[in-house]
């Protein structure tokens, strides 16, 4: 919640800080862009050491140490008021969102059963999604001090729950604390639960792991690695090139530029409810129909919204009185949210989670979180150039393009992972690249 709250934080706020009220002077258009995608590098920082973290002092407390930068942004953004401490805020706030990424869809696959993994994983963008429908409701109704101490007040309950977490119990067997590991699968899986063969089972794995350094070269250096990696570098460079974060980051400004006849906080609050409301929709059907028709279903309805929000914007520039189409912006962004929560925005984030073996799950969930927040940043600082440069009717038709490249890549390159083990998929993995090599 606290990633998605540092996400759309943009989104109220730059119009209060480019207003006449703003305790800022008047801010650039190259200033502006880099508040917005300032986060994205700290991203990139917090995510990098993560998962090496997360394997030295276990899941739960490197969850735990993601409160200090979130912590330190908010601080910084109530105490002290100019260009450069919002600059700090943001990157710092950054690198606990980065983090976030990474720690949370590992910890949730290892603690999770196959049959309810995928309704666990979509709990982590659902509450993303709640941290950025706080952040335009808040931040259009409150004022900027209250807005940003409500943000940090917010960390209190997480604060006060993390102790309680169970440890992953994988980490727990790879520590040789197969007797802690056994409590917690019995926490986990109830009283009635015979824990037994999943323990063998996780043995299995660590003693794997054993004779591998969990790096990069162990990556690439399987058959199922190098297709987990493509596949997961895929589904974050698709996830992103739609535009989605480009959207969050200037919701307000964006209904602004379109004349639209619904008020623009009140829209952009719209938008964040729906892509609430499809992502407890996700979580609900996630394990029922599957991963990967999800994500062609998104993908394709992703380009429907955007072409046509494009020659909304193509018409309009062109001297056309759109007063009579004055919905269209708010219903073409809203099905855009929809469609983008219902795949691109949900499963990606499950199958990073899912198809990795354990050994190189820290560093294989660093890399795609890496090339994630690295195309938010691009995204989120070109899109203004973008809108000035190509006008809006073009932009919004280069995120089309890229959407109907996804529903391409989801068909032919994603492998399903619905209700199998976390051994079942790399076995699958491994067996699909053989039959390639046999066609050849």
């Amino acid at each position: 919640m606290q990633a998605g709250i540092t996400l759309g934080w943009t989104s109220p706020i730059l119009p209060y800080l480019t207003s006449a009220e703003s305790f800022l002077p008047e801010l650039s258009e190259d200033q502006i862009s880099w508040i917005t995608s300032l986060l994205a590098l700290g991203a990139i920082v917090g995510a990098v050491p993560t998962g090496k973290i997360a394997d030295r002092i276990g899941r739960k407390w490197a969850i735990f140490l993601t409160a200090v930068p979130f912590t330190i942004g908010w601080l910084t953004l109530l105490t002290i008021r100019n260009i450069n401490s919002i600059y700090v805020a943001r990157f710092i706030g950054g690198i606990g969102a980065g983090a976030t990424c990474v720690l949370v869809p590992v910890y949730t696959s290892e603690i999770a059963q196959p049959s309810i993994r995928g309704a666990l994983g979509a709990l982590f963008p659902l509450f993303f999604s709640l941290g950025i429908m706080f952040s335009y409701v808040a931040g259009a109704y409150c004022s900027y001090v209250i807005f940003n101490f409500a943000c940090c007040a917010i960390l209190m309950p997480f604060v006060l729950g993390v102790p309680f977490l169970p440890e992953s119990p994988m980490w727990l067997v790879q520590k040789n604390r197969k007797i802690q590991a056994i409590k917690v699968l019995t926490i986990l899986r109830g009283p009635h639960y015979d824990v037994t063969e999943e323990i063998a089972v996780l043995q299995h794995d660590v003693n794997r792991m054993e004779n591998l350094s969990g790096g990069l070269k162990d990556l690439v250096g399987t058959k199922a690695g190098r297709r987990a990696a493509i596949t997961c570098v895929g589904l974050m460079f698709f996830q992103q090139l739609c535009g989605i974060d480009a959207v969050l980051f200037y919701t307000v400004n964006i209904f602004q530029a379109a004349n639209s006849t619904i008020d623009p906080f009140l829209a952009t609050i719209i938008i964040g409810f729906t892509e609430v409301v499809m992502t407890i929709f996700v979580a609900i059907v996630i394990d029922r129909f599957g991963r990967k028709p999800l994500l062609i279903i998104s993908g394709t309805m992703m380009t429907i919204c955007l072409s046509v929000l494009g020659y909304y914007f193509k018409l309009k520039d062109g001297g056309n009185d759109m007063s009579t189409f004055g919905w269209l912006p708010l219903t073409s962004l809203a099905l855009f949210n929809i469609v983008f929560s219902i795949g691109f925005g949900s499963v990606p984030f499950t199958i990073i989670s899912e198809i990795f073996p354990p050994e190189t799950k820290g560093v294989a969930s660093s890399l795609s979180i890496v090339v994630h927040w690295s195309l938010v940043f691009a995204v989120t600082k070109l899109f203004p150039t973008m809108e000035c440069r190509m006008g809006q009717a073009m932009t919004f038709w280069t995120f089309s393009c890229f959407t109907a490249a996804s529903a391409i890549f989801s068909y032919f390159v994603v492998p399903e992972t619905k209700g199998k083990t976390l051994q079942e998929i790399q076995s699958k993995l491994k067996r699909r690249k053989k039959r390639e090599r046999e066609r050849e």
